[in-house]
């Protein structure tokens, strides 16, 4: 009659000494997966802390441009001022305030003030071609 025996895992027909090196080689596994799980929570604590970071420099950028776009609406108020003033006057003939001397193609005085000092600026901040990027 034969012997009928359960089956077992395989590490059952392990010697002993090949049971600890089993051991020793999962437990070594493991601390790796320690080691990379705690660089994976680290790198992801950084890159909340940079999104903080980011969200914040994009709050402050958004506070300046609205400023800024409050004092073109500003100057552009001016320039309006400025010119009805002139009209009123009589300092300068309307056409050659609002650049329609010669038939609309001449830009107005403070038109030409205007691009020659965004133009300037834009060439301070190294922007290749400033007129690109002015209203035509």
């Amino acid at each position: 009659m034969t012997e009928h025996r359960p089956a077992a895992s395989s590490l059952a027909f392990l010697p002993l000494d090949r049971l600890d090196d089993a051991v020793l080689d999962l437990s070594a596994r493991m601390e790796r997966l320690g080691t990379v799980a705690a660089e994976q929570a680290r790198r992801a604590d950084a890159m909340e802390t940079r999104a903080a970071a980011l969200e914040r420099e994009l709050a402050i950028s958004e506070a300046k441009l609205a400023v800024e776009m409050m004092h073109s609406a500003g100057l552009a108020a001016q320039a309006s001022h400025l010119m009805a003033l002139a009209m009123e006057a009589e300092l300068l003939p309307p056409p050659e305030l609002t650049g329609e001397a010669d038939g609309g193609g001449a830009k107005g005085r403070l038109a030409q003030v205007y691009a020659e000092a965004f133009d300037a600026r834009g060439a301070e901040l190294g922007i290749e071609d400033p007129a690109r990027f002015r209203e035509a």
